[in-house]
């Protein structure tokens, strides 16, 4: 209760969400350990998954280790050098290979590419339109350069808050990655009782009293 408590008013602070209730936040082990119990919830090994390129390593290695076939949308860099999303190119891939779920990182990695509202709420509607789900991998959230502000992938709209899961952590921010302790964020309630289901089977549910006080004190004080 606690755990969830301080990750709610952490978020609060800092205008990342509102109206965020804590059964709406699950314990997990791991971020990646998450992503792939969602992606085993929502997907079938053989199923095609959508990444932007480039992507993090741990995710096409934990995919394809998985069984899933990875399917590839390049985002564009342009003339200054700033990472954008190939709107037309995420559209015609979702369609064409019936794609059940994306993995979307916000703030991504490897770019560093803190995503704009007006980007998330494209990718939003175009994931609803093809009855895509959304796994936000938003590990990196609290790490920002002054004066650039982090904007959550559920918060962006109503469809992004009904058709996505967020994973978030401390261990990023705070160093504590050796701890094994992470969450996940779910507001639509059907999402939700899958990935429950999903994280308890993958039995990557279970917490330790040494990563919940140390994520804790994190919240707390840092």
């Amino acid at each position: 209760e606690e755990y969830f408590d301080k990750i709610i008013r952490w978020h609060e602070t800092r205008n990342h969400v509102t109206g965020l209730t804590k059964e709406c936040i699950g314990y997990e082990n791991s971020v990646l350990g998450g992503v792939i119990s969602a992606l085993t919830s929502f997907a079938s090994p053989g199923d095609k998954v959508l990444l932007h390129s480039p992507t993090y390593i741990g995710f096409t290695n934990s995919l394809r280790n998985n069984g899933f076939d990875i399917v590839l949308s390049p985002l564009i860099q342009d003339e200054n050098g700033v990472w954008r999303m190939d709107y037309e190119d995420m559209d015609a891939k979702l369609k064409e290979n019936k794609i059940h779920v994306a993995v979307f990182c916000n703030p991504h990695n490897p770019v560093g590419k803190i995503w704009e509202k007006e980007t998330m709420e494209r990718i939003g509607a175009l994931c609803w339109k093809h009855h895509v789900v959304v796994i936000s991998d938003e590990i990196h959230c609290e790490l920002t350069d002054p004066g650039k502000e982090y904007i959550p992938f559920a918060s962006v709209s109503e469809e992004c808050k009904k058709n996505s899961i967020t994973c978030i952590v401390p261990t990023k921010a705070f160093n504590l990655a050796g701890i094994q302790t992470a969450a996940v964020m779910v507001p639509d309630p059907y999402l939700r009782h899958q990935m429950g289901r999903a994280l308890n089977t993958d039995e990557v549910a279970e917490p330790n009293v040494f990563a919940m006080t140390a994520a804790i004190a994190a919240y707390r004080e840092g």
